[in-house]
């Protein structure tokens, strides 16, 4: 909580560079309209069928797949006896380039886990300790109200929400911001002050009460 920085009024062109991939940031911002109602409209459209209809993910994938397979290859077999084209598939296949765009922030979300950990085994940190634990607490007490796909459901919702609103409102949301943060520093120097502290304090006085 303490490393948490006051919100910036920063300006649009931040926020767009803030996002990083060019053709992700036109989606959230709504720059791709087609994008973006293509992505909602199949996000609420999986949403409803395994929340709603009690599909289960893996036998829908299955199912998808199989259904494919037997349209190509039906597709296929009639092209040939009525002398049609084939249908155009791309191809499918991983590039090295993007397997190592998404490895690379994948091992630095590990690397930052890692540190934290590391900080809080090796180095006793108490602050820290108690920032993961408010984190962590968080996230379990919001997943014993919502499932997986609730919560994924929600994320890109609020994903394609965000950011547009924050654009459009962006001086009012810093506002409120900044008060929050005030208010979650203020609380967490009190929490500091009475415990963390005296938690940080106890080790270091018995290694001078056994010297």
């Amino acid at each position: 909580i303490a490393a948490i920085s006051p919100p910036s009024m920063d300006k649009k062109s931040h926020l767009l560079q803030s996002i990083g991939n060019a053709s992700v940031a036109d989606l959230v911002m709504w720059k791709n309209k087609r994008g973006g109602i293509l992505l909602l409209g199949s996000a609420t459209l999986f949403w409803i069928l395994f929340e709603k209809c009690g599909y289960s993910f893996f036998p829908f994938v299955a199912n998808i797949q199989l259904l494919v397979v037997i349209i190509l290859f039906l597709w296929a077999k009639s092209a040939i006896l009525f002398n049609r084209p084939m249908p155009e598939l791309p191809n499918l296949e991983i590039t090295e380039a993007s397997l190592l765009m998404i490895a690379d922030p994948l091992r630095l979300l590990i690397n930052t886990l890692l540190s934290i950990a590391r900080d809080i085994y090796v180095n006793r940190n108490a602050k820290q300790l108690f920032r993961v634990s408010v984190v962590l607490w968080t996230i379990s007490l919001v997943g014993s109200f919502l499932n997986f796909f609730t919560i994924l459901y929600l994320g890109i919702v609020l994903g394609m929400l965000i950011p547009i609103l924050y654009e459009r409102y962006q001086h009012h949301i810093d506002e409120k911001l900044s008060v929050t943060h005030r208010m979650i520093q203020t609380q967490y120097r009190k929490i500091d002050e009475r415990l963390l502290q005296k938690l940080i304090a106890k080790p270091t006085s018995k290694i001078k009460k056994m010297q």
